[in-house]
């Protein structure tokens, strides 16, 4: 009888070996609390499982012995194999089998491995013969390398050598450089998959760039080449350098210990280092900040170095070139391509000439390779790239002014440029010309905005701009009039180079960009452009998206701060390419239309050409929709259509371009089509359920006899009924209607929110403001804000910011706060309780924090411009946001 039997025996044996793997598993947790490194804290825990599936196998054929005779052979392979397991990682077995092996065998090795499962371990199992095993691994590259390191654990010797002889003889004696190719064409889709960046901030630590299955990688190669896998073999053979072996021998020991303590932590399978799985490791390694770094962003900056130097390595070592046709050799022995300078082009990769390898050894020499790359946007070979980074320490001080003129030359390159500055910061070369670059490397920003440590996403701010001298945009046309594009390219490096320092990082960088134009002994009017574009390279954002760019005392502030056109097009080519590069889904059409408006108008001043088509065609189109929505009513109501195109032009008038830019032209129209029929005795609300947002929409009409202080009462309405507002806006239509919008998640409910509720919710909100019903029956101040069941990453100090000169006719207040219950509420009644009118707002919720804007006046329809009260206001509003978040 097999041991898998159903019996009392076999269930509380199954018992006694989940026990057995759960003390593993403690006894590995308790090593590494009490200090033993990773690479140690595995082969111990890999023992332990080794011996673990033996005992299954063992007790399913019924003893050790009967597994010795010639009929199979249990095989560790793959991270198993190399003695690298994970906690709660699968475990790699193959079962090497004679080709007639008997049903009863096959029968005891389906009970060892569901043996195995019972306990909880997790195998991943293959059952071959030793032919088949060849075949397969000749088939599948992935498969093969896992054999790399296979180790028998139990069962026949003799079977076990015949199939890793048969492996050796069909798959590895090949052509070690084809299946090098091979691998790292299956690792670069791996790369690609997970960012193809080493500085994305939720690594993969075994699979993202730089983590361990570069080091896997590195082993791979080294056993094609060599027949032997460790990456002391690569030093040896002198592929990797004395301190890059040690640079690989300390990733490889942190990222072992990274993944097997984030196995222990959670007790599960995980690889993947999520922002709040960051913060808990950071606190349990005890990591200390540095002022102003967070202790997470010290963690994950030690994480960075490992994984940059290691995907650097793995990338150049791997990186074998295609094997060419011989007419493709026969032509560059004849006709090969050379740069200017005298390097060779060889299927797009810059080489030296053979015998003049010497002729790379100064600076000089350095730069005019770097510009022969980027003239013919060619790679530099990886043998290039590791002997430039070997003589970083014979560069002098300061650079010449004639290797300052090469560096602006290489600046001025448009699609050639990525890929050099790359290079350039790959072997530091980069860091000595720009020393304050060496300060961002690997620097984390610890945000749900960024995806990209600082130095990537700069980088890659480079790549986004090259694409625009192709792009037919307005953003195409402004970058291709750009004289100045050297000190663009220069401002795009060091646009954020103050960040991971105390104090405003666009102040900082500035003064950073001064010194770095002094090194590079910049033109003065060149070094002003640059600390201009560092110090407001946020500005066209902020002003784009949350203010009402048609109004014109704003526009003529922004243009009067420009000053010039080409100050203006780099501006805005800097603004998109910043934008584009900080991860996906943040750039849309909607920021690229804002802006590009905002381009157009302050264009217009600067320079006067004509405005940008962009608002007439849109305002067009909204005033046809409306007009074709009227049309439907017109047999109702039956004014004619010269009275509908009045009416319509009065209300595009009056209606901010902040609403109208926001909105389609279908849902202008039908605001305007309820308004045109509004009664000032009742109020209209619209409610529905957005399946694609989980959120609900409430959108109501207010008359002027109820729109005053409506904005806070509906805020308050709906915290007080358990709802967290996302998104809302308000603004006043001509006549004095009021339209509010808001998206709501109904946390009473689970969606789909039954439309019963969302019926219930607009009666409630119609009542309250035409005065049927008192507020205080809805709601209580004490039990408006409830705690939001998830707690914020992390708790930002709110800030309240005043502005009076981007607007004419209002003040503009700025809210930056954490998402709280109650928020929208807390601030709409501060203001109305000083007496002011909330006359356009847009409340924006990305993740756990929030923007409010707010454009307000007094009584009197007047700007707020006494300095008292606007301190006065900002406590109250500061005051009131922290007590809510204490509540």
């Amino acid at each position: 009888m097999s041991a898998s039997t159903d019996s009392p025996t076999s269930e509380s044996r199954i018992q006694l070996r989940k026990k057995q793997l759960s003390a593993i598993r403690k006894e590995i947790r308790e090593r590494r609390q009490a200090g033993e490194s990773g690479i140690a804290s595995t082969r111990l825990l890999s023992d332990r499982i080794d011996a673990f599936v033996c005992e299954s196998f063992a007790y399913a054929f019924g003893d050790a012995a009967a597994i010795t005779e010639e009929s199979c052979a249990l095989v560790a392979v793959g991270g198993n194999g190399r003695r690298r397991p994970a906690p709660y990682s699968d475990v790699d077995l193959l079962i090497i089998t004679k080709p007639q092996i008997s049903a009863a065998a096959d029968s005891l090795l389906k009970d060892a491995i569901r043996d195995c499962w019972d306990s909880g371990l997790e195998p991943g199992v293959s059952t071959r013969t030793p032919e088949n095993v060849a075949a397969f691994a000749a088939e599948d590259l992935r498969f093969a390398t896992s054999l790399i390191d296979a180790r028998l654990l139990l069962g026949s010797t003799t079977l076990f050598e015949h199939a890793m002889h048969r492996v050796q003889k069909k798959v590895f004696s090949r052509d070690s450089a084809e299946r090098i190719r091979e691998l790292t064409v299956h690792r670069r889709e791996e790369w690609i998959s997970r960012g193809n960046s080493v500085n994305q901030l939720e690594p993969d630590i075994k699979r993202s760039p730089g983590g361990l299955r570069d080091i896997q990688l590195l082993r791979w190669v080294s056993f094609l080449r060599y027949g032997r896998s460790s990456p002391d073999t690569l030093s040896t053979e002198g592929i990797i350098t004395e301190l890059e072996l040690q640079q690989l021998q300390e990733a490889d020991e942190y990222l072992t210990a990274l993944r097997l303590d984030l196995h222990l932590l959670n007790s599960l399978k995980q690889d993947v280092l999520t922002r709040d799985l960051q913060l808990q490791l950071s606190g349990i390694r005890g990591v200390t900040g540095s002022n102003p770094s967070r202790p997470v962003e010290v963690f994950m900056q030690q994480y960075f170095t490992h994984t940059s130097q290691t995907a650097a390595i793995a990338r150049r070592v791997s990186d074998v070139p295609s094997r060419r046709s011989l007419l493709q050799r026969l032509r560059d022995r004849l006709l090969p391509q050379k740069s200017s300078a005298g390097y060779l082009i060889v299927d797009g990769t810059l080489q030296l000439a053979p015998g003049v390898e010497s002729s790379l050894q100064d600076v000089d020499s350095i730069l005019n390779l770097f510009l022969a790359a980027a003239t013919h946007q060619a790679h530099i070979a990886p043998e290039l790239r590791l002997h430039i980074r070997g003589l970083r320490a014979t560069f002098p001080d300061e650079p010449a002014h004639e290797q300052t003129e090469v560096f602006r030359k290489i600046l001025r390159s448009a699609q050639g440029l990525p890929e050099t500055l790359r290079a350039m910061a790959e072997t530091e070369f980069l860091d000595w010309l720009v020393p304050p670059f060496a300060e961002i490397r690997n620097l984390m920003q610890f945000n749900q905005y960024h995806s990209f440590t600082v130095d990537e996403h700069t980088l890659k701010t480079i790549d986004e701009v090259a694409k625009f001298t192709a792009e037919d945009s307005p953003v195409g046309s402004a970058y291709r009039e750009i004289r100045h594009r050297g000190t663009l390219h220069l401002a795009l490096i060091l646009h954020d180079i103050g960040k991971g320092r105390a104090g405003d990082h666009s102040v900082i960088g500035e003064e950073i960009a001064d010194a770095v134009a002094s090194r590079l002994q910049m033109a003065a009017n060149k070094k002003s452009m640059l600390k201009f574009l560092v110090r407001q390279h946020l500005i066209m954002p902020d002003l784009a998206f949350r203010r009402d760019i048609t109004d014109r005392v704003m526009l003529m502030d922004f243009a009067r701060l420009v000053g010039a056109p080409e100050i203006l097009r780099m501006l805005y080519c800097l603004s998109v390419a910043d934008i584009r590069a900080v991860g996906p889904d943040v750039w849309s059409d909607w920021k690229g239309e804002l802006l590009a408006d905002l381009y157009d108008r302050a264009s217009l001043i600067l320079s006067g050409r004509p405005f940008n088509h962009l608002e007439r065609e849109r305002i067009g189109k909204v005033r046809h929709a409306v007009l074709l929505a009227l049309q439907e009513t017109q047999k109702e109501t039956g004014p004619d259509a010269e009275e509908d195109a009045r009416w319509t032009d009065l209300q595009l008038d009056e209606l901010p371009a902040l609403y109208l830019m926001n909105q389609s032209p279908d849902r202008i129209a039908r605001d305007l089509s309820v308004i045109r029929q509004l009664s000032d005795s009742d109020v209209k609300i619209e409610g529905r359920f957005l399946p694609e947002k989980g959120l609900v929409s409430y959108r109501i009409f207010i008359p002027q006899p109820f729109a005053t202080g409506s904005f806070h009462t509906i805020s308050g309405l709906l915290s007080g009924m358990g709802m967290d507002i996302k998104e809302a806006m308000v603004c006043n239509a001509q006549g004095g209607v009021r339209i509010a919008s808001f998206q709501v998640e109904d946390r009473d409910f689970s969606v789909p929110v039954p439309a019963a509720r969302i019926e219930d919710v607009a009666v409630v909100i119609g009542d309250v403001l035409t005065a049927r019903r008192k507020p205080e029956s809805v709601f209580r101040r004490s039990n408006i804000f409830r705690r939001s069941n998830s707690a914020p990453i992390l708790h930002s100090e709110p800030k309240v910011q005043f502005d009076n000169d981007c607007s004419q006719r209002f003040t503009v207040i700025d809210v930056f706060a954490t998402d709280t219950q109650g928020l929208l509420y807390t601030l709409a009644h501060t203001l109305n309780s000083h007496n002011l009118a909330i006359c356009l707002a847009r409340i924006d919720t990305s993740v756990d924090q929030v923007v409010d804007v707010f454009y307000v006046q007094d009584r009197n329809g007047a700007k707020i411009e006494n300095p008292q009260a606007i301190a006065t206001l900002r406590e109250a509003l500061l005051h009131e946001i922290r007590q809510l978040g204490n509540c």
